[in-house]
C-alpha cells in the first residue's frame, strides 16, 4: 500500500507538467505569429532590376518614326517679292491695243496683236517693268525702230519696241524695276499707222505671253 503511494504522481508534479506544456504552446504560437507577419511584410512587389538588355525602341518618341522629309515643306520657287511685281513701262496707262485679234492698220489685215501698245507722246520715258539684265539693245531695226530686250527671273523676258534706248544702256547692264531705259520714238515701221506708242511684249521660256497676265490692266 505504501509502495503505490510512492509511485503515484503528486499534484506538484502534475502542475509542473502543465506549466511546461503551456510554455511550449506559447512558444509555438509565438513562432507561428512571427512567420505570418513575416510573410505579409514580404508580399511587396520586388523592384525591377535592369539587366542591361534594354530595347532601344523603348525610349523612342512617336515622332521619331517620321521620315526626314515628312516635315519638309513643298518647294515654292515663285518669287513673290515686290521687286518681281510688274509695273506699266510708261508713266500714263493709255492702252491703245491689247493682245487681241484686231485689225492691223499698217498692213491692212486682221491678226492677233502680239503684245500691248501704250499710246505716248514722242520722248515719253520708258521704264523697266521689273528687275533684270539687259540682253540686247537695238537702235535701228527696220520694222520696230529701237528695241530693248531684258531678261528676268523664272525664264521671263520683256521686249520694248519703238523706243530710243538710253545712250548709256548696253548689253549686260543690270536694271531695276522703274529704271528709265529709253524714250518713245516717233511712229515708224510695222505699226506706223498706230501713231506714237510703246509696243510691249512678254515671253516666258521663249513662249509669247499676254502682258496683261503680269500687268492686270484690262481686268481692272
Amino acid at each position: 500500500m505504501k509502495d503505490r503511494e510512492k509511485t503515484k504522481p503528486t499534484k506538484k508534479k502534475i502542475l509542473t507538467y502543465y506549466l511546461i506544456l503551456a510554455a511550449c504552446l506559447l512558444v509555438i504560437a509565438g513562432i507561428t505569429v512571427g512567420v505570418v507577419f513575416a510573410v505579409r511584410n514580404n508580399s511587396v512587389t520586388p523592384p525591377v532590376i535592369d539587366s542591361g538588355n534594354k530595347d532601344p525602341n523603348d525610349d523612342k518618341k512617336p515622332d521619331d518614326d517620321k521620315k526626314p522629309d515628312d516635315d519638309k515643306k513643298p518647294d515654292d520657287s515663285t518669287n513673290t517679292s515686290s521687286k518681281y511685281e510688274f509695273i506699266v513701262p510708261v508713266k500714263d496707262v493709255n492702252l491703245a491695243k491689247a493682245q487681241v485679234f484686231s485689225h492691223d492698220k499698217t498692213l491692212d489685215r486682221y491678226c492677233v496683236h502680239q503684245g500691248m501698245d501704250f499710246a505716248c507722246a514722242e520722248g515719253a520715258a520708258v521704264y523697266s517693268a521689273v528687275d533684270g539684265k539687259v540682253k540686247s539693245v537695238v537702235t535701228e531695226d527696220r520694222l520696230y525702230g529701237g528695241v530693248i530686250t531684258i531678261e528676268h527671273a523664272n525664264g521671263i523676258v520683256t521686249v520694248y519696241k519703238f523706243v530710243t534706248p538710253d545712250e548709256k544702256l548696253k548689253e549686260g547692264d543690270t536694271v531695276s524695276r522703274g529704271d528709265t531705259i529709253g524714250t518713245v520714238m516717233k511712229a515708224t515701221g510695222a505699226e506706223i499707222e498706230d501713231g506714237n506708242h510703246l509696243h510691249f511684249e512678254v515671253y516666258k521660256n521663249n513662249n509669247i505671253q499676254d502682258p496683261d497676265t503680269y500687268l492686270n490692266i484690262t481686268s481692272k
